[in-house]
């Protein structure tokens, strides 16, 4: 049965999750996050997978019911519908599993702007699986909590469960070989490659240096304070003025003004309406000729965007519009600094 639909109902439906099995298992277990590093590495003691361009997502599953939760515990049937039920896609009465949501494109690879077009119903083919489920771990299974347990115990009870089905993957990953994973995903056009020690518990919302992130092509979440108009075809959004948070204040990072399609110009203009401000959200200057003809937003939206780097006094280079972010806190928004 779906457990989408009525709000109380789904309260309820996860209240019902809490306590069924041997081990009192939670509705939902805050995602496990990475460390942004600057360049791969080879190690033994080390699991190397890809960086998913997609939407992180934790299905609940209970009996043949799924219920699909963003990574800040919302329902996540909002935008993928219920994709995942019934769940024959695994031989578990119970199970918390931990994934990606991705939308694969004509040569198989993941295209994050074709993810957000199947989520808006603006896809133009009609695709039996418009979703698919890239899952890498198993934190609860059948009444036994798994977060204690290394990684590579938790993939192999992972591999071992899941039933063939076109809805969901499991991500592979190679042993020890970092640079030359790199190197190949690279010339995929991949986002970039997950490091993760094998011996790693998991640790519900955490930031971990036990799993770490290698990024092929620079990205950054950013908070929207504010847009212009441009000219020609873009008379109606030129720019967006973008921002990141910096010891609890929104400081200016640039604009952005590439990237934008007919259909996601008009996805935007239709959320910054709703935030309209009058003045400046950010705490630090924004340039004149950026200021000028602004257009003030309460600083509530979050997007994704690609970018060449960043310049010597903090604001991004040769950024381009990649989506909006699903269900992200704003104040959470910082510039990412590799490690090492």
């Amino acid at each position: 049965m779906p457990m989408s639909g009525n709000p109380a109902r789904r309260r309820e439906a996860r209240g019902s999750l809490r306590y069924r099995g041997r081990v009192a298992r939670p509705a939902f277990i805050p995602p496990m996050l990475a460390t942004l590093v600057a360049a791969p590495f080879d190690d033994p003691g080390w699991l190397f997978e890809v960086k998913w361009d997609g939407f992180r997502a934790e299905a609940v599953v209970d009996g043949g019911r799924v219920a699909l939760w963003t990574r800040g515990e919302q329902d996540a049937a909002r935008y993928f519908g219920e994709f995942l039920e019934p769940a024959s896609w695994i031989d578990a009465s119970s199970a918390v599993v931990d994934g990606e949501v991705i939308a694969l494109d004509d040569r198989g690879e993941p295209d994050f702007a074709l993810l957000q077009s199947r989520i808006k119903g603006r896809a133009r083919e009609v695709a039996p699986h418009p979703f698919l489920y890239e899952v890498f771990d198993l934190l609860h299974l059948d009444g036994r909590s798994l977060l204690d347990e290394p990684l590579e115990e938790r993939r192999r009870r992972l591999a071992d469960v899941l039933r063939p089905d076109p809805r969901v993957r499991l991500s592979e990953h190679v042993e020890g070989d970092g640079v030359a994973f790199f190197e190949a995903a690279r010339r995929r056009g991949l986002e970039g490659i997950m490091a993760k020690d094998r011996r790693s518990t998991y640790q519900p919302g955490r930031r971990s240096d036990r799993w770490q992130k290698v990024k092929i092509r620079p990205e950054q979440e950013l908070v929207v304070g504010g847009w212009a108009p441009g000219t020609g075809k873009a008379v109606d959004l030129g720019a967006l003025l973008v921002g990141v948070y910096d010891a609890g204040e929104l400081r200016y990072a640039g604009k952005i003004g590439a990237g934008f399609t007919n259909d996601t110009r008009a996805e935007l203009l239709a959320a910054l309406a709703r935030l309209s401000a009058e003045a400046s959200p950010f705490a630090s200057a924004v340039p004149r000729a950026a200021a000028r003809e602004a257009r003030w937003l309460r600083p509530e939206l979050v997007i994704r965007a690609e970018f060449a780097g960043w310049t010597g006094d903090g604001l991004v280079r040769q950024a381009a519009y990649k989506g909006i972010e699903l269900e992200k806190d704003p104040r959470s928004v910082i510039r990412e600094r590799p490690n090492g």
